[in-house]
């Protein structure tokens, strides 16, 4: 019982010191990042043909994914990579998802800022609905009233 108790506690000491590391290194912002518009919000549904990783400082930096749909091929970005890793997910070259998002402009080219991330079997939510990206809430406690 005592081992037990003991791996609990560790496994429990080990998540929180993981979840700490996470929360003391949010994503900043650039000044050049695209806000969020809900009225220019779109759906896509493509075929991944390509994923970058955009360095730090540099406006929209994180994870970003080229998506072949029917009309074009499209830039998606879905977030902070450790945000992404955090969360376990990915999208391999080949995957089909469906993606739902804001359409903003970043250098005259189009960029569709993901909400929402469908790739057949789970349903992954970046950003709440009024756009703001998940990540930046991590490590805040939230007043349980708020919460729905």
């Amino acid at each position: 019982m005592k081992i037990a108790n003991h791996t609990l506690i560790v496994s429990t000491l080990a998540l929180a010191a993981s979840f700490q590391a996470f929360a003391a290194s949010p994503a900043v912002a650039t000044a050049n990042d695209p806000a969020y518009n809900l009225a220019t919000t779109t759906q896509v549904a493509g075929i991944v043909t390509g994923i970058r990783q955009v360095p730090a400082g540099s406006p929209l930096a994180g994870t970003h994914l080229t998506l072949k749909s029917k009309n074009a091929m499209v830039d998606v970005y879905l977030g902070p990579a450790d945000f992404l890793k955090f969360l376990k997910v990915s999208f391999p070259v080949g995957d089909e998802i469906s993606v739902t998002g804001s359409k903003v402009k970043l250098d005259n080219i189009d960029v569709i800022l993901s909400r929402q991330v469908d790739d057949g079997s789970a349903l992954i939510t970046l950003r709440d609905s009024s756009g703001a990206g998940d990540w930046q809430h991590w490590g805040q406690e939230i007043d349980p009233t708020l919460v729905k």
